[in-house]
């Protein structure tokens, strides 16, 4: 069955970034010239992609009218929808909110994350699958264990400048792996740790430059490297 929806977390508050996500959402914040989010589109629809659904929450009203008044569906021939989460949801939540609207599989994109590679490679493959990406100091970062093509745990930021495999922001997900719920849930923390626990959760390591615009320095990184 070949994925053909890409389906982008868009409802953070962009709490780190300070002032400047006061009054934009943290997606739509000006990167290389255009929408961050605009960015993640465009890299679905280059990708083989033809539907995109946008899970937002904070200045959900903003993305909204952004989308409104871009041709950008029409220029790229994809369908761009929309999923608001009544209240602050969480990752996870905003996930399940949307269970009626997402395809059998999808690919899921962090909303604040850019990670270059084929995403047409990881849709490709079968079951729940989570993108990888190998950098020198993961400090910062939670880390995931592998055996063989599984990830068997994820492991707390230790603080410590040392290499590690990080979780990339980019999966594949099977609907079924989603549970239904109406409360708040972490995609990262719930979610994903228990499709580990249950040996359902492959992984596959990737190249391709890697940088998440939640902070005030990798946001001002960003513009070079996307521009």
């Amino acid at each position: 069955m070949r994925v053909r929806q890409c389906v982008i977390l868009a409802g953070g508050a962009g709490t780190r970034l300070g002032s400047l996500t006061r009054d934009i959402p943290k997606p739509l914040l000006p990167v290389a010239g255009r929408p961050f989010l605009e960015h993640l589109i465009l890299k679905a629809a280059r990708h083989g992609f033809d539907r995109a659904l946008l899970l937002v929450g904070h200045h959900a009203a903003m993305v909204e009218a952004w989308l409104s008044n871009s041709d950008l569906a029409a220029q790229l021939g994809i369908d761009i929808s929309l999923s608001s989460e009544p209240r602050p949801l969480g990752t996870g939540g905003a996930v399940a909110f949307a269970r009626p609207q997402l395809d059998e599989a999808f690919l899921l994109i962090n909303g604040d994350t850019w990670f270059d590679f084929d995403w047409r490679v990881l849709a490709d493959q079968d079951g729940s699958v989570i993108a990888l990406r190998q950098i020198p100091e993961a400090d910062r970062y939670e880390t995931v264990q592998l055996e063989g093509k599984r990830a068997v745990a994820f492991v707390p930021r230790s603080g410590i400048a040392r290499p590690g495999l990080i979780n990339g922001g980019v999966y594949r997900l099977i609907r079924d792996a989603i549970p239904a719920t109406d409360v708040p849930a972490s995609l990262e923390a719930e979610i994903l740790p228990a499709l580990c626990k249950a040996g359902q959760l492959g992984a596959r390591i990737f190249e391709g430059p890697f940088i998440d615009i939640g902070l005030p320095e990798s946001y001002a990184a960003a513009q070079t490297l996307l521009a």
